[in-house]
């Protein structure tokens, strides 16, 4: 007989899960409205021509940052809504973090499983890992030269961000003390046209069919790309 969950997720979790999302959607609808038409008025030249009436519109390519992580988010929650909406998640997005950037994605389920999920982007180029330096590498697709080292650090922003929700959240791991003291698996999700080069065999873990890049720096990050993720939570989940 199998064994019953320590815990269940209540019934309306799937419905904020939604609410989120469609939140995401219609943010996602409005800044690209925006973009597009300061963009048609800029072409136009019908905008402000005096210094300060320029200073007064957002700048362009903060309207596009935010654009893109937004959709980051909505599709790999969409992704993760779908496919285990029967398994119970529970995904909360944005989950703000004083003092430093916000976690893209906290997933969790029934069977006390918990993911930090952060999800990155740097257009057409390929990451790379210096086990040497403990650091993550950019190589440009187009006008790069060589590698040039990722910055912030975000390996070690998915452990501070972990650390800090341990200490100030930790009901989001659960009630008990037991459940407070539950691993959480922590993936670094490359997005878009970014992709992950080549390493060396000892630094891939074989997650179900899948291998996968492990970081070993004061604590443990997946690396892979986007279209590894549900993938990689099914084998975890099934382990």
């Amino acid at each position: 007989m199998s064994q019953l969950p320590d815990y269940q997720v209540d019934a309306s979790t799937h419905l904020s899960d939604r609410q989120a999302l469609i939140a995401l959607e219609q943010e996602d609808r409005l800044l690209s409205a925006v973009y597009y038409s300061l963009g048609s008025l800029l072409a136009a030249g019908t905008v402000f021509f005096s210094p300060s009436g320029v200073l007064t519109l957002p700048p362009m390519w903060l309207l596009l940052r935010r654009i893109h992580k937004v959709n980051q988010i909505r599709r790999s929650m969409t992704a993760l809504l779908d496919t285990f909406k029967d398994q119970g998640i529970d995904i909360i997005p944005r989950l703000e973090i004083p003092g430093q950037s916000s976690l893209d994605l906290f997933a969790r389920f029934p069977s006390k499983h918990l993911f930090a999920i952060a999800l990155r982007s740097q257009g057409k180029s390929t990451i790379f890992y210096n086990e040497a330096e403990e650091a993550l590498y950019i190589r440009r697709q187009q006008g790069g030269r060589g590698l040039n080292l990722w910055t912030p650090d975000h390996v070690q922003q998915l452990s501070d961000q972990e650390f800090w929700l341990r200490g100030n959240q930790s009901d989001l791991f659960g009630k008990s003390s037991r459940d407070k003291r539950r691993p959480l698996v922590k993936l670094l999700v490359l997005t878009g046209q970014t992709r992950l080069g080549k390493h060396s065999e000892h630094l891939y873990a074989m997650i179900g069919n899948q291998k996968i890049l492990l970081l070993r720096k004061r604590a443990s990050v997946y690396v892979m790309e986007e279209e590894q993720l549900t993938d990689f939570v099914k084998a975890w989940l099934a382990q």
